[in-house]
C-alpha cells in the first residue's frame, strides 16, 4: 500500500461543513524503553461520530511510502464513539517482543466512519482521514542526520501521446544516509542570479533512514546548475551548496546553519 502522506493525508467533505474530527498531536515519539503514548480525538462537530485507528509500519522506497500492516504496534481502543464536544483518548502501545534495537517508522491512520447524520443535502458523506507518523526509539535530542543533496534533472510526466518530449523538470534530491529520519521543512534554494525559490514554508515531508526522496522544484532557472539550499531538518536550520548531478558524481552534504 503505497501513498504520498503528510500530516492530514487525505480529506474529503462538502464545502459548507467543517470537519468535525480533530487529532492531536500531529506525530508521536515513542522512547525505546517506555513505548507509549496517547493520541486525542476531539469531536468539535454537534453530532456523535465514530472512527477508526489503523497502524502500518512505514517504509520508504522507489521514491515512494509504503504502508504494510503490523501487529508490532496496536491501537487501544481502535474503534471509538466520541460525543459532541467531547475527547476521548487512543492508547499506542508497542507490543513487539524484544528490545527496540533501531528506530522503527510506523503511520496511524485515523478514518471518521461515516454514518447517517453525516451527509449532506446532497447525499454526500463526509470523510476525514488524519495520517499521523510515529517513531519508536528515535533520538530525542534534536540533532540532525547527516543528508546529502543535489539538484537532479528528470523528465517530466504528463507529456501527450505524439507531442514533443517533456523538458527536464529540476528536483531536489535528498539522501539519508542516517539510522534515523529526518524530517525537512521551511525549504529554500536560492540560485546564482540571486533569485530564490521557496518549495515550502511548512513540512515539505520526510526521509526514513538509508531513504532517497526527490521533490519537483517549480519555477526554476532554466539555466540552473547550483543554488543555495536553506532549511530546517529535526528542528536545526541546514544550509547546504548543492549542484545539479547526472548521477556520476557524489551529491552535497549538508552543513548546519551558522
Amino acid at each position: 500500500m503505497a501513498a504520498a502522506l503528510c500530516c492530514i493525508a487525505a480529506l474529503h467533505m462538502s464545502a459548507t461543513h467543517a470537519a468535525a474530527l480533530q487529532v492531536t498531536p500531529i506525530r508521536l515519539d515513542l522512547a525505546a524503553d517506555r513505548p507509549a503514548a496517547v493520541l486525542t480525538l476531539h469531536n468539535v462537530g454537534s453530532t456523535p461520530l465514530n472512527a477508526q485507528v489503523r497502524v502500518f509500519a512505514w517504509s520508504q522506497s522507489a521514491d515512494e511510502d509504503h504502508l504494510e500492516r503490523t501487529d508490532n504496534i496496536v491501537a487501544s481502543p481502535p474503534i471509538v464513539q466520541v460525543a459532541p464536544g467531547a475527547d476521548q483518548t487512543v492508547r499506542i502501545l508497542r507490543v513487539a517482543k524484544g528490545d527496540v534495537s533501531g528506530e522503527e517508522t510506523y503511520r496511524l491512520l485515523i478514518d471518521e466512519i461515516p454514518n447517517g447524520q453525516s451527509a449532506d443535502a446532497t447525499g454526500v458523506r463526509m470523510q476525514l482521514r488524519y495520517s499521523v507518523p510515529v517513531f519508536v526509539g528515535a533520538p530525542l535530542d534534536g540533532k540532525a542526520p547527516a543528508l546529502q543533496f543535489a539538484l537532479e534533472r528528470a523528465a517530466m510526466d504528463g507529456a501527450m501521446q505524439g507531442s514533443a518530449p517533456p523538458a527536464p523538470g529540476l528536483m531536489l534530491r535528498a539522501v539519508n544516509r542516517d539510522a534515523t529520519h529526518a524530517q525537512l521543512s521551511k525549504v529554500k534554494l536560492t540560485w546564482r542570479d540571486g533569485q530564490s525559490t521557496l518549495l515550502t514554508p511548512g513540512l515539505l515531508g520526510y526521509a526514513l533512514p538509508h531513504a532517497t526522496r526527490r521533490w519537483p522544484i517549480a519555477n526554476a532557472p532554466a539555466d540552473a546548475r547550483e543554488a543555495t539550499l536553506s532549511l530546517v531538518v529535526n528542528g536545526q536550520p541546514v544550509t547546504a551548496r548543492v549542484r545539479v548531478d547526472s548521477g556520476a558524481a557524489a551529491p552535497a552534504d549538508s552543513t548546519p546553519a551558522r
